[in-house]
């Protein structure tokens, strides 16, 4: 299974965990975007990733109201697509699980 969680340090350098929901690269902004929320919270938030030469990178802040829509309507999206998984349980375990996470491991997980 894939490790689909970052670590964030604050300014004042306590490091955070947060779980990955998504990245996408946008074409039109040409930027590369994680959302994630920090674990054990409700917290959701995004930022731009830069990659860098060690395979760490960096997280930038969004800049503009247009990226934050733009994610907010990929979000949304997401969340639906959850929605529709979770009620119908994954095609290789004919719905007997709640979600592909759930599984690790059935034939049309991607996990």
């Amino acid at each position: 299974m894939v490790d689909r969680t970052i670590t964030l340090v604050r300014d004042d350098g306590t490091e955070i965990v947060a779980d990955i929901f998504f990245t996408y690269h946008s074409d039109e902004f040409n930027k590369d975007y994680v959302v994630f929320q920090v674990r054990d919270t409700n917290e959701i938030s995004a930022a731009s990733y830069v990659s860098n030469d060690d395979k760490n990178g960096q997280l930038d802040k969004i800049e503009t109201d247009e990226e934050w829509e733009m994610l907010e309507e990929l979000l949304n999206e997401y969340a639906d697509e959850t929605k529709r998984v979770e009620s119908a349980g994954c095609q290789g375990c004919s719905g007997n699980c709640h979600s592909c996470s759930e599984c690790e491991g059935c034939e049309d997980c991607e996990e």
